[in-house]
């Protein structure tokens, strides 16, 4: 047992590492907005599903607020984030899918400003039906990372029981503060955000679940909670700062007890889970009809000369957000999307900001594997630190060998690619990058059987 743990913290089970956090270049920084870009390009697909389907065509003038894409079946529509003139529609480099449509909106001398978005006086008793249409229509997805639409989350399945609502404000991954600040700074809407939620899935309870190294994104949400009236009972569950505690299935053994079954979701234990940003925004959503137009990023590392915390808007490009943060530095020599541990790394600066990344960190010196790396030594460590208690190195052998169709015993489906393995090898084995090899490998399997 850690000596936190032995403190009275809540945790997970196995498994897990305590890489250097460093979170102190922005976790006393403010969130800052950034100002208004040149234009935003706006991918049809930054979620998970279907993309959207635009409503716009060149040179329509729309104004910030306006929905210009629409959801199609499972997907979310999508919002101009800034005032302007819509390009032509056509392929553009993507953070993730190399190139993808996207709407670009090109500022103009005479845009209007944003639409107004007044408050609903009867909000807190809106029905719970018309506010998921409001966060569907907002184009809410979770913002931890994920991307999955929230109605779709907060639509359940036919027999499926939410008793506790879990808001995720863990934020385990190193260098990353952005729901730290929005806790410290927007902590009442969070709370807001939760009890939406909660009303929703019918859940009988929240819990707000935060990594204890963050005291004062505790406070702030015990005090907003303190001074809300509500009929639904919410806590602040102070965690072990663990890496991963931020996952679904590791956060939710520390906040519940509740342990959920290999490749099923927590739904299957009574628990619905979603991040403290994505609870703010369906605050907004349902009192203002505010759509997602804006996300906190962390601009951050050793490589970018002025880390912050930004407010920006959904679309701009890389190049503009790093330059608001100074530029970066002679000896940068990659940006990682997200956090080091499961963050991606960019190959350019004109990607736009999507809804779910809430970080940018900036690193110098040698990459990862850049020298190689050794073979497996068998020393177990991989096995220790994995939360899941999967084979790391059984899969990697079987892949360096070209059996990765035998590696679905070792737990390669189960994965959710944490990283752990790779940090703790003394070989510096690329076992995450193993892992999703031979993930492919079996879907493609799978598929091809179906």
């Amino acid at each position: 047992m850690s000596a936190m743990a032995a403190l009275g913290l809540r945790t997970f089970g196995r498994g897990g590492i305590h890489p250097d956090p460093n979170k102190h270049p922005t976790s006393w920084r403010p969130i800052e907005p950034l100002p208004e870009p040149p234009e935003v390009r706006l991918p049809l697909l930054q979620h998970i599903g279907a993309p959207a389907v635009p409503l716009v065509k060149k040179g329509d003038r729309v104004r910030r607020g306006e929905k210009i894409a629409a959801a199609e079946d499972s997907g979310a529509p999508i919002h101009a984030t800034l005032s302007g003139k819509v390009k032509p529609i056509e392929k553009h480099p993507h953070p993730t899918l190399a190139v993808a449509p996207a709407i670009v909106i090109a500022r103009t001398d005479d845009a209007e400003g944003e639409l107004e978005f007044p408050e609903d006086p009867d909000w807190r008793s809106c029905p719970n039906d018309q506010a998921l249409a409001r966060i569907r229509e907002a184009g809410i997805v979770g913002l931890g990372g994920a991307a999955f639409p929230t109605w779709r989350k907060l639509t359940l399945a036919p027999g499926t029981e939410i008793d506790i609502l879990v808001v995720n404000g863990a934020e385990c991954e190193p260098y990353l503060t952005a729901d730290f600040r929005v806790m410290v700074e927007h902590a009442r809407e969070a709370v807001e955000g939760g009890l939406i939620m909660a009303r929703i899935v019918s859940a009988a309870r929240v819990l707000f679940g935060v990594e204890a190294d963050k005291p004062r994104a505790i406070q702030a949400l015990q005090n907003a909670l303190v001074d809300h009236p509500r009929s639904i009972p919410a806590h602040v569950v102070p965690c072990e700062a663990r890496y991963p505690q931020g996952a679904e299935r590791q956060l939710v053994t520390a906040v519940t007890g509740r342990v959920v079954p290999p490749r099923a979701l927590p739904s299957a234990v009574g628990v619905l889970v979603q991040n403290v940003a994505t609870a703010v925004a369906v605050h907004d959503a349902v009192r203002f009809r505010r759509p997602l137009l804006d996300r906190v990023v962390t601009v951050t590392g050793p490589g970018v000369r002025t880390p912050r915390n930004v407010r920006v808007p959904i679309g701009t490009l890389l190049g503009e957000v790093l330059a608001f943060c100074g530029g970066l530095s002679d000896d940068a020599n990659r940006i990682v999307a997200g956090g080091p541990m499961m963050g991606r790394t960019l190959p350019r600066l004109d990607v736009p900001i999507t809804k779910g990344m809430n970080g940018l960190v900036v690193l110098e010196g040698r990459g990862p594997f850049e020298d190689g790396y050794g073979p497996c030594i068998r020393c177990g460590r991989c096995l220790e630190a994995c939360p899941l208690g999967l084979e790391p190195d059984q899969v990697s052998v079987r892949v360096e060998a070209g059996r990765a169709l035998e590696t679905e015993r070792y737990g390669t489906l189960e994965c959710y690619e944490c990283g752990c393995c790779t940090y703790v090898c003394p070989a510096g084995r690329p076992l995450v990058q193993f892992m999703q090899v031979a993930k492919s490998a079996l879907r493609r399997a799978e598929a091809v059987k179906a």
